[in-house]
């Protein structure tokens, strides 16, 4: 998961979480933000260095941190932070709406049928911020089943919100 916070000149905030595993992977978008102002400006011409995008109908990381690098960069954005939190930290099953038990039984079930072991999964979200690293630790296929594994982690989420 991805949360992004940003500040605009006149103090105003606004927060995109993205539910997605590594920065490549489209996910869903939640997005807040207490000014009608910072929300047009956050929302409007999206764009990175792939093209354009919307960002509410789901993101990838890498292209909203470009975004919001491009609006800091025209003045448009004071602060930009960005959070990133995976299924292994303590805190994770509350950000999602879920108690822990309930995450922990959840991913095991996905490991298990996926065939992971917790030190694959430590492992790869270890290196899944250093594309040099990823490319030669990962094959396609194995790159394949992760980005998999998060889809289905996210899917999952997204039925206990619903």
């Amino acid at each position: 998961m991805f949360i992004f916070k940003v500040r605009d000149g006149e103090g105003h905030r606004a927060r995109i979480r993205i539910q997605a595993l590594d920065w490549s992977e489209r996910g869903e978008v939640t997005f807040s933000a207490d000014s009608d102002g910072l929300a047009v400006t956050l929302l409007s011409g999206c764009r990175s260095g792939r093209g354009h995008f919307e960002l509410l109908a789901g993101a990838k990381p890498m292209d909203v941190e470009q975004w919001l690098e491009y609006l800091q960069e025209q003045g448009r954005l004071s602060e930009v932070d960005v959070h990133i939190h995976t299924p292994l930290e303590d805190d994770y099953a509350s950000l999602c709406g879920l108690n822990n038990e309930q995450v922990q039984q959840l991913l095991q079930l996905v490991y298990k049928i996926g065939g992971f072991n917790q030190l694959q999964i430590r492992r790869y979200l270890k290196h899944r911020n250093n594309p040099s690293t990823m490319s030669t630790r990962y094959g396609p296929e194995e790159l394949a089943r992760y980005r998999h594994l998060g889809e289905l982690i996210n899917y999952l989420l997204k039925l206990k919100s619903a």
